[in-house]
């Protein structure tokens, strides 16, 4: 309620110095019927009304952003990647893949499986290989199936968490915490442990990692793709060293989620953490390092609203586009990465 309030005083001063003449009157309908929802909020302290109110704080929030976002200039910088290996981005993403399929698929396709958990409250699977010879387990997580988790992505709510001593989703973080007392017990704390995920599995991954970092497991590198932001920058600075590579689609805008909201002044920006590749049509993809990917989000997602595009996001899309790139590939400038987007 009290955000509302602070949003409405926000997009009076933000939004309207621009006066995009075919968005004002579609928003000032929405800016009305927030302030009537928290009018009546505050008399009748209804929780739907709190929802209700969060909603069109959002949808404000970002119609704002947008606008202004188209004045500003994002700079990039691009890193290096003689290092990067699309044959192993592919054994991660077929993983990744596979963990929407049916335990008897899994099974099938990675007889190494051992385990197939499965939170069916969330509608969230995972499975668990172990490779005896090179002394490493793989864990594989479902995503965002069919986007029926999407508003769980960008409705975001930090707590910290005192066990890591970070900011995190509280979201995410509690469906991980799910994952973790469900497979640690079976893992071989003298095994190596890899890590992958789609979407909402990407940031349950990620945070995985931390966790089993934390429990005295050795991360080798690992691969996950279209992940939403969990931590803010202090996390993510405090857990730097770990080994993640984080894979973003030319239009996905998952990774761009949660959004920038006035929760940030307290806590902090939300970013992302570790090297991005951004997967471009053919054989083309971007490369940057954890800072200048941390920056470029929120920027590339207001200014590209009108491309977003829900088909980048799946599983499918990103398996197709890596590999295209798998016998030749060619790292593009970031700025440059217009010329290399399907339209």
């Amino acid at each position: 309620m009290i955000e509302g309030l602070i949003l409405i005083s926000f997009f009076r001063d933000h939004f309207y110095r621009y006066k995009p003449e075919a968005l004002t009157i579609h928003v000032s309908k929405i800016e009305m019927k927030l302030i009537y929802l928290i009018r009546k909020t505050m008399k009748y302290k209804d929780d739907v009304m709190e929802n209700r109110i969060k909603q069109y704080s959002v949808l404000i929030f970002m119609i704002a952003l947008a606008v202004s976002g188209c004045t500003s200039k994002i700079t990039q910088q691009d890193a290096k990647s003689s290092d990067l290996d699309f044959n192993d981005i592919l054994w991660h993403a077929r993983r990744a893949k596979a963990a929407y399929e049916e335990p008897d698929v899994i099974k099938r396709k990675f007889p190494n499986t051992f385990f197939i958990g499965e939170n069916k409250k969330k509608n969230i699977q995972y499975f668990v290989e172990k490779f005896h010879d090179e002394k490493l387990q793989v864990i594989s997580i479902r995503g965002t199936d069919n986007l029926k988790n999407f508003k769980q992505d960008v409705d975001y709510i930090p707590a910290k968490d005192k066990r890591l001593g970070i900011y995190v989703h509280r979201g995410f973080d509690r469906d991980t915490r799910h994952v973790l007392n469900d497979v640690l017990p079976k893992l071989n704390r003298d095994y190596d442990v890899k890590v992958t995920g789609h979407s909402l599995g990407a940031a349950i991954a990620s945070l995985l990692m931390i966790y089993l970092h934390e429990e005295g497991f050795t991360i080798k590198p690992s691969v996950n793709f279209g992940q939403p932001k969990f931590t803010n920058k202090k996390g993510a600075n405090k857990y730097s060293f770990l080994p993640m590579l984080r894979v973003v689609n030319k239009n996905d805008l998952v990774p761009l989620v949660p959004p920038v909201t006035l929760l940030d002044s307290v806590h902090g920006k939300y970013v992302h953490f570790k090297p991005e590749v951004i997967l471009l049509k053919g054989v083309h993809y971007v490369y940057l390092d954890d800072h200048d990917a941390s920056r470029s989000l929120p920027g590339s997602f207001w200014l590209n609203i009108g491309r977003e595009s829900i088909k980048d996001h799946s599983m499918a899309k990103y398996l197709a586009d890596i590999i295209t790139k798998l016998e030749s590939a060619v790292q593009v400038p970031y700025k440059d990465r217009e010329k290399y987007i399907s339209k």
